[in-house]
């Protein structure tokens, strides 16, 4: 399932703090990691740390129902501040999505650059558990497995 993390381009953040939410986020995934950028105000990021929890999921995208193939996350999210886990994620993050770096002017990985052009921050999904959903078994094609390095 690593080739499913690193060929899609969405996680859907989901929380329940007070209220059920969810929110697409472009992820690099990065060491078992999801990294996204977002807004330290908006609601899965808040609902997200008031709860220490929340849930995430990746999917391909089929047009037959039976097809669909994805993961399904529970976890938690912890902003990075910097350091070498910040500029490797930064790094990945502009490999997967190059356009970005137009963003900041097309400067180098830097992540307080990005914090203050961007007006966001650099966010880890950590999962604690991850279940594989595969529809061409059937209805019942869940199954936990190993996180994903």
């Amino acid at each position: 399932m690593t080739t499913l993390l690193h060929d899609q381009r969405i996680l859907v953040l989901a929380t329940a703090d007070p209220d059920p939410w969810s929110a697409p986020v472009y992820f690099a995934f990065l060491r078992g990691r999801l990294y996204f950028l977002s807004s330290p105000r908006s609601r899965h990021v808040t609902a997200s740390l008031a709860a220490r929890r929340c849930a995430g999921s990746v999917h391909r995208d089929h047009a037959d129902w039976r097809e669909i193939q994805g993961l399904q996350l529970d976890g938690t999210i912890e902003e990075i501040s910097g350091g070498p886990e910040g500029v490797n994620a930064i790094a990945a993050y502009l490999g997967k999505f190059p356009d970005v770096k137009a963003l900041v002017g097309g400067e180098a990985p830097d992540l307080a650059v990005f914090t203050a052009r961007l007006r966001a921050r650099l966010y880890a999904f950590v999962p604690a558990r991850a279940f594989l959903v595969d529809n061409r078994s059937g209805l019942s094609g869940r199954r936990e497995i190993p996180l994903p390095r």
